[in-house]
């Protein structure tokens, strides 16, 4: 379990946790970095965290912790919380709550697009991920259960961890299972064929996974991680293209940790680094192929 959410504040710093240089926060006020020089952009003195950009550069998005005055705190901390939207000059243009949203902390918020929100909360077990309209503040989406969602860079796809604990031969072991959009995509139905997608893999599979975090090729073509099986622990670099519901897998010569990071170079050389070394892996149309290890 402490693993497990160590694995969720990995992810969590994917998102709008990572500093805009353009955008920050001081003393509870947005600013923004424009040509004349930085603009404060709200002046009421609430609480905000969380604050984006959209890609346009034309909208704001933050988080305020109990906005509404009239709303009391509860002891447990779960406070309305309220996406608030603005424009670039500070003038508001709505508050969203998303549709049963039940009182906690945002853990993220990130533009999907320029007109999609993403918000994420997290509870003891799992994620809770909205899909909010910026132009309405309706919500267009819920996404109940798993981890992660990390969405392809056109925003098309998003790649969602889902985790079962399962018991085999006395030994606890996860399963973990790869979500795009709302297929289960990975581990496939039979373990032996991985270009098998006809039935989501609702068995439990012949071995158990433990997923590292996901990494989108720069064309999107594929989602990329690692997978350590177990008990034997064999570890494999694993891509999986949502358009063309290929799988490619070859196994990785060292041992990885959960935290072991695929870096694409461009949309089909990608590498990752353990153990002191670094492995280098090339696409060429069906194989995943091992080229170089360099220290």
């Amino acid at each position: 379990m402490l693993l497990r959410w160590v694995l969720v504040a990995l992810f969590l710093l994917q998102g709008s946790d990572t500093p805009d240089p353009n955008l920050w926060l001081d003393n509870n006020e947005i600013w923004l970095l424009t040509r004349p020089g930085p603009q404060q952009l709200t002046r009421d003195g609430f609480p905000k965290r969380l604050p984006i950009l959209s890609p346009d550069s034309k909208r704001i998005a933050y988080v305020v912790d109990q906005w509404l005055p009239n709303v009391p705190r509860t002891e447990s901390g779960g406070e309305e919380e309220d996406v608030v939207e603005i424009d670039t000059a500070g003038s508001l243009l709505r508050h969203i709550i998303p549709e049963g949203y039940i009182p906690g902390r945002f853990d993220r918020l990130e533009w999907i697009d320029n007109r999609r929100l993403g918000a994420m909360t997290c509870g003891h077990a799992n994620c809770f991920y909205w899909i909010l309209d910026a132009d309405s503040g309706k919500t267009l989406k819920t996404m109940e259960g798993g981890f992660d969602f990390i969405w392809s860079h056109d925003g098309r796809w998003v790649a969602r961890r889902t985790v079962a604990d399962f018991v085999r031969n006395g030994k606890g072991e996860e399963f973990d299972n790869l979500l795009l959009n709302e297929a289960e995509t990975y581990p496939p139905p039979n373990g032996e064929d991985l270009t098998a997608f006809t039935t989501p893999p609702l068995h439990i599979p012949p071995h158990g996974h433990s997923f590292g975090p996901f990494a989108w090729s720069p064309d999107d073509a594929w989602v990329a991680f690692t997978d350590t099986e177990t008990p034997e622990r064999n570890a494999y670099v694993v891509l999986v293209s949502p358009n063309r519901q290929t799988t490619l897998r070859e196994m990785v010569t060292a041992p990885v940790k959960y935290d072991t990071i695929i870096v694409w170079e461009d949309a089909t050389h990608l590498q990752l680094t353990t153990q002191g070394q670094t492995l280098k892996f090339v696409v060429n149309e069906s194989e995943l192929q091992q080229v170089t290890r360099a220290r």
